[in-house]
Order: C-alpha cells, then sequence, then structure tokens
C-alpha cells in the first residue's frame, strides 16, 4: 500500500506541475494578446493623426511596454510593425494586405520568442519535462480609416424650390452623422449647372459645409462632369493619398448636357485611386450613367424617389465611411 501511495503521490504531484503550467501559459497568452491588441490600435490612431509611420511606431512601442505580459514590459521592435491596408470583404469581415495603398493599418507581431526582445517565458515545472520555456507569439491588426470627403451637388435650374431645400437638409443630416463617428474627416463641397465652382475647400469645420448649402444660387443647365472636376481639383489639395482614402460623392436630379462625359472625368478619378459614389434624385435624373459612374469609380449608386429617401441615402453613406476594427 505504502508503495501504491507513493506512485500515486508522485503521479498526483506530475498533474499538479503540469496543471499549474497549462494556466501559467493561458494566462501569459492572454496577457500577450491585450498588449499586442493595445499596441496595434495606438499605432493606427497615431498613424491616422500624424501620418508618420515612424511615429505610429514609437507610439505602439510605447503603449506595448505598458502593458506587462509575465511581470515584464512587452518590447516590440520596429521590425514587428508591418503597415498595409485592410479593405471591406462581401462578407463583412476584413482583409489585411501588407504594403498595400493608402495605407490605413497597422499589423503588429507580439512575441516572447527566443530572439525577440523580451525573450521567452519560462516555466515553474517545465524542466521536470525538459521543457524550460514557453514561446507565445500572437498578431493583431487595427485600422483607422481616415477620408477626405467631396460632396458634388447639382444646383441647376430643376433642383429649384422645394427639391434644393430637400437636398439641404439631407446634406446637414450627412453632416451630422459624420460629426458622430470616431474618425476626424475633412469635407469639401462643390457644385454645378452648366459652370462649377469649388465651393468650400476641404476642412474639418463642418458647419462650413451647410453654410456654403444655404447660401448656392440656383439656375442653369446641368454640367455633371464640370462639377466632377471642381470636385477633383478640391481632392488634389487634400492630404497625401498614401495615407487617406479619397471619396467623391456625386449628386444629380437630371440629365447632362453641357461639357465632357461625366465618364471619362470618372476615370481619371479612378485611375488616381478617388472613390464615386453617385446620387440620382427623381423621376428625371439619368440613372444609367449615373450607374456607369460609379462602376468605374468603384463606389455605389444610390436612388431616391423623395426628400426623405434622400437623406436617409446621406445618412446612410456617412455611416459607412468611418470605420475601426481590430483583427
Amino acid at each position: 500500500m505504502l508503495v501504491l501511495i507513493l506512485i500515486m503521490l508522485v503521479g498526483f504531484m506530475v498533474a499538479v506541475a503540469f496543471s499549474v503550467d497549462i494556466a501559467f501559459m493561458q494566462l501569459t497568452r492572454t496577457e500577450l494578446r491585450s498588449a499586442t491588441d493595445a499596441a496595434s490600435k495606438a499605432a493606427a490612431i497615431e498613424l491616422s493623426t500624424s501620418l508618420d509611420r515612424g511615429a505610429a511606431i514609437q507610439r505602439g512601442q510605447q503603449i506595448a511596454a505598458a502593458n506587462r505580459v509575465n511581470g515584464e514590459p512587452l518590447l516590440v521592435d520596429a521590425s514587428e510593425f508591418t503597415f498595409g491596408r485592410s479593405t471591406e470583404l462581401v462578407s463583412g469581415k476584413f482583409d489585411f494586405n501588407a504594403g498595400g495603398s493608402p495605407s490605413n493599418s497597422v499589423q503588429v507581431d507580439g512575441r516572447r520568442v527566443a530572439g525577440s526582445l523580451s525573450g521567452p517565458v519560462p516555466l515553474f515545472f517545465g524542466g521536470f519535462f525538459d521543457v524550460n520555456v514557453f514561446e507565445p507569439q500572437t498578431s493583431s491588426t487595427a485600422s483607422y480609416i481616415e477620408r477626405d470627403i467631396v460632396l458634388v451637388v447639382d444646383r441647376s435650374g430643376s433642383m429649384a424650390g422645394q427639391k434644393f431645400n430637400e437636398l439641404v437638409n439631407a446634406i446637414n443630416i450627412f453632416i451630422a452623422t459624420l460629426s458622430s463617428t470616431p474618425v476626424d474627416e475633412q469635407v469639401g463641397l462643390s457644385s454645378y449647372n452648366d459652370t462649377a465652382s469649388e465651393d468650400v475647400e476641404l476642412t474639418g469645420d463642418l458647419t462650413e459645409i451647410s453654410e456654403a448649402m444655404a447660401a448656392l444660387p440656383v439656375g442653369g443647365f446641368t454640367s455633371i462632369s464640370r462639377g466632377m472636376q471642381a470636385g477633383s481639383n478640391l481632392m488634389d489639395r487634400s492630404r497625401s493619398p498614401e495615407f487617406v482614402e479619397r471619396t467623391l460623392i456625386v449628386m444629380t436630379d437630371g440629365r447632362h448636357n453641357r461639357g465632357p462625359e461625366p465618364a471619362a472625368v470618372a476615370t481619371t478619378l479612378a485611375d488616381d485611386g478617388v472613390i464615386i459614389h453617385t446620387i440620382t434624385f427623381g423621376t428625371d435624373a439619368d440613372r444609367p450613367r449615373m450607374i456607369d459612374v460609379a462602376n468605374i469609380g468603384g463606389g455605389r449608386h444610390f436612388h431616391a424617389d423623395n426628400g426623405d429617401q434622400l437623406a436617409e441615402i446621406y445618412r446612410e453613406i456617412a455611416l459607412t465611411l468611418s470605420t475601426m476594427m481590430t483583427k
């Protein structure tokens, strides 16, 4: 019996030692995941505000070191930061493309392995099993998508009266919705009839857009392409496309009858990496042409039969323009 008890006691001690190390390993993994997530989020936010990869790495390293893994700061080498672009898939998930442009995401590799700055994690009882260290590693990707947005609106004669008032209301809803998102977008405004004007330079003060809309004159023919070109001119003076998504939202209630073909301007914009969404308003709008422009620009086409639908479309677009996620 004593021999049997001794054997069982040894087995019990082995099981206890094994359980302690397993629990310790799981805790270490959780701490490493939390530290790596925090580092990637901090780096992504810094990238969005400073547009500086070096500053993003420095901030990520600072936040990583403020988090402890096995009682020690997590040290992350600059080579363990990868910059790229995240794009939304049909499934709603985001796909990270290392080196993609514009750069809106930071992937951080959190490592406690031999050769890493923090080194491997020692085990309490691993030596009994000839395993002295634990080498966890994880990866976290955070994206903070900044966008420069130019609104291109129709102020031709067919928009006079109630239609234009409904457009002003829809733009105000768009601005209010953007203001409630976590990202500080910059928005510009251009408008057109048979000519076009660059009404508001890209700005973070979105009240300027509302004020400019209320003051726009209405009348004349319809040159969608000149309005798009005016929007393109504003976009050319925006932030670097290396870090910022650029979006043009083109609205019309009529049919293009002056100036170059809108598809030609859309092609130039698309080649420059600008996403184009189009909105048609009312029964007389040229939906096939604007669908074609949206397809060229890699965006979506929306149609509104009335002012309520127009306001809901602008609100929907605003909600899709700001996204932050972590993988």
